[in-house]
């Protein structure tokens, strides 16, 4: 009922706030989806390939792919958010 006559009386905010909901809702999927990326350290292009091509082709090409770049989810991370440190601190890691 009291939806109904906020409804009623503000339609316009009604419908600004379910469209602000909605590009919420879009816009967290996106960012899950890109620090899963990241995380792996895969472009969409490469993620696109290994998994829904493969899969028409060769199911088991997904399974058997290696991604030469991966190395772990923290350093994956720190090399996408902070390059530059990343960089000293993998040139510190080799010099010891």
């Amino acid at each position: 009922m009291c939806l109904q006559v906020f409804f009623a009386h503000y339609p316009r905010l009604v419908i600004l706030l379910v469209a602000l909901v909605n590009l919420v809702v879009i816009t967290c999927g996106f960012t899950i989806y890109h620090l899963m990326l990241a995380a792996t350290n895969q472009t969409v292009n490469e993620r696109y390939k290994r998994y829904y091509l493969s899969k028409e082709n060769n199911p088991t090409a997904a399974l058997t792919h290696i991604n030469c770049y991966d190395r772990g989810i923290l350093l994956n991370l720190l090399e996408e958010f902070f390059p530059l440190q990343h960089a000293r601190f993998l040139n510190k890691q080799k010099i010891t």
